[in-house]
């Protein structure tokens, strides 16, 4: 439907799949400078995953860096070899008021000798690291106060199954931490599914980026609402918080009495803040402009009627996207999804309606012309695509679904292509109006050759190749 869409500059991943990417990511950096896994974690997580910035660290100023990690055996002197030879010291537990002092194993980093329990290791690492959701996901250091020594895979596969499993949990949000920007979860409802959207040069700023995750849920990648084209993403938060509650509220008697008081002349309400109505003295007498209840809120129903019929198009969409969702039918799945975006793009054109062409009456006439156009054209396909569907569960072992009039995947092409182009129209602000240039919003084209007029399920011809037909009869 848009160009970002057509491209799909993104990638949907598993959490399966983002821990492979990191587990790559650790096992090339560690082939690199012949660090241990652990140590590369390690420095990873101390300079933001950032790959670059960790080789050229590393080419500055290798110990400068591993001393600042914490990867540095730490120097024992004198004074504290006393301390350091009882490290079951009480001080060590002071933290914590449930310590099992009869654990009898004793941990420590490999770079430093403090020595704890295997309880307090669990108990330290929860409560100061795993547990902590606002922490900053830096890396972790030995419990002692004084002690710089990093905590890394090595220290950990020595605890408890559990603090392993929340070890690599800290680890992967520590990943997607770093690359927030670029990695996001799906906010759909139960679903575990991330986007990865790299940045690109000569993104638009001022819409959304739509986003089709694998559960079938479109999103904008910036404000994280709802797939909302053709308005920018500013027009839908405002429409959201403000004006879709305003319409709503301004509808009913409730929005009138709090917000009116009668006028003092002819007792019609008046929105506050308005002392009078017009009259032909200036002061007193009939008013000469009575408003209504429909004047007063000032509200378009049928734009708010034509939401809310979206909506409910877009529910059903939805749901039986979701009834489908156990096939393995590629092409109809598409199809499904493609009708959930043509449903989510005519909901949200009501609100560019009512944001863009409230004054433009020429305009808005001639947009509800291509909704209404557009939604007999969805309703069809969706018809079409409901009796491929049954088909196919009907045989399992069906490879190629086909529609009357054509392939299915051509007729989702050029449905797709129509949307696009109603698309394009929009972000120019419908100029084509002013040029009387209808052709690629009209109901159908007109072939070259014999200028019929086709729909846009049909990518030929119909009258060509009738004729084609009639003569190989003949």
């Amino acid at each position: 439907m848009a160009d970002d869409d057509l491209q799909k500059p993104y990638s949907v991943y598993t959490i399966d799949d983002l821990k492979e990417k990191v587990d790559k990511q650790i096992d090339a950096i560690s082939d690199i400078f012949c660090v241990s896994n652990s140590d590369a974690t390690v420095l990873l997580m101390k300079l933001g995953w950032n790959s670059e910035l960790l080789q050229e660290r590393m080419s500055e100023d290798e110990k400068k860096l591993l001393m600042e990690s914490g990867l540095i055996p730490v120097v024992v002197t004198d004074s504290n070899q006393d301390l350091l030879s009882d490290s079951s010291c009480d001080e060590f537990y002071e933290f914590f008021d449930d310590v099992d002092d009869d654990d009898n194993v004793k941990i420590s980093t490999p770079f430093c000798c403090h020595k704890f329990s295997t309880t307090y290791w669990s108990n330290y690492l929860e409560k100061n690291f795993f547990s902590v959701e606002k922490k900053t996901l830096d890396t972790i250091s030995c419990p002692h106060q004084d002690c710089g020594a990093s905590v890394g895979r090595d220290t950990i596969e020595n605890l408890t199954v559990k603090d392993k499993d929340m070890y690599e949990g800290y680890v992967l949000r520590s990943y997607l931490e770093s690359k927030k920007t670029q990695i996001k979860q799906c906010p759909a409802r139960g679903c575990s599914y991330f986007i990865e959207y790299p940045p690109r040069i000569g993104d638009d700023g001022e819409y959304g980026l739509n986003v089709v995750c694998l559960c079938g849920h479109t999103f904008c990648w910036r404000c994280r609402l709802e797939s909302h084209r053709p308005v920018t993403c500013n027009n839908a938060s405002d429409w959201l918080s403000r004006d879709l509650k305003k319409l709503s509220k301004s509808l009913s008697g409730a929005w009138i009495d709090a917000n009116t008081k009668p006028c003092l002349h002819c007792l019609t309400p008046v929105e506050i803040g308005v002392e009078s109505h017009k009259t032909e003295s200036g002061t007193d007498g009939d008013c000469l402009e009575h408003v209504t209840e429909q004047d007063l809120a000032e509200v378009d129903t049928l734009c708010l009627d034509r939401w809310e019929a979206g909506e409910a198009s877009l529910v059903e969409a939805r749901s039986e996207l979701q009834a489908f969702e156990e096939s393995n039918n590629t092409t109809l799945r598409e199809g499904l999804m493609l009708i959930v975006q043509c449903r989510q793009f005519l909901k949200w054109s009501c609100v560019y309606e009512h944001l863009y062409l409230e004054h433009e009456a020429s305009k808005k006439e001639f947009l509800r012309f291509l909704q209404d156009y557009a939604s007999t054209l969805v309703q069809s396909y969706a018809e079409t695509l409901k009796e491929e569907t049954k088909k196919a569960l009907s045989k399992p072992t069906l490879d190629e679904v086909t529609c009357s009039g054509g392939d299915l995947s051509t007729a989702t092409s050029s449905i797709g292509n129509y949307f696009y182009n109603l698309s394009k129209a929009l972000k120019d602000g419908l100029d084509a109006l002013e040029v009387r240039h209808y052709d690629d919003f009209s109901p159908c084209w007109l072939c070259d050759r014999c200028t019929y007029a086709n729909t846009w399920l049909h990518k030929a011809c119909q009258m060509c190749c009738d004729e084609s037909l009639v003569e190989k009869a003949k």
